[in-house]
């Protein structure tokens, strides 16, 4: 089951995006393309300015949430982008 995007915004404003968990171990992930709320806001809101080509890649790894946050033109070049940042990842879908 994907895990769900987790809600930053607070009493102050909200966070200037999200930080990547990663691993080196081989992990299976989730991609999605985040929906922006406000033009410049993920539903957890997390402010990440322009333009809306933000991908989420997300999984578990031995039960820790693992999550990489990337900006591309289409999911093939999102795919991409994640690998260099975890080269033992694969894909759902």
């Amino acid at each position: 089951m994907k895990p769900k995007l987790t809600n930053v915004s607070g009493k102050y404003g909200a966070p200037m995006g999200r930080s990547n968990r990663l691993t080196k171990l081989p992990v299976k992930l989730y991609l999605e393309r985040l929906v922006f709320q406000d033009c410049c806001y993920d539903k957890g809101g997390a402010y990440w300015g322009g333009p809306d080509t933000l991908y989420r890649a997300c999984g578990e790894d031995d039960n820790e949430q693992v999550e990489c946050f990337v900006r591309a033109l289409s999911r093939k070049e999102a795919k991409v982008e994640v690998l260099r940042f975890m080269p033992q990842a694969t894909f759902f879908r």
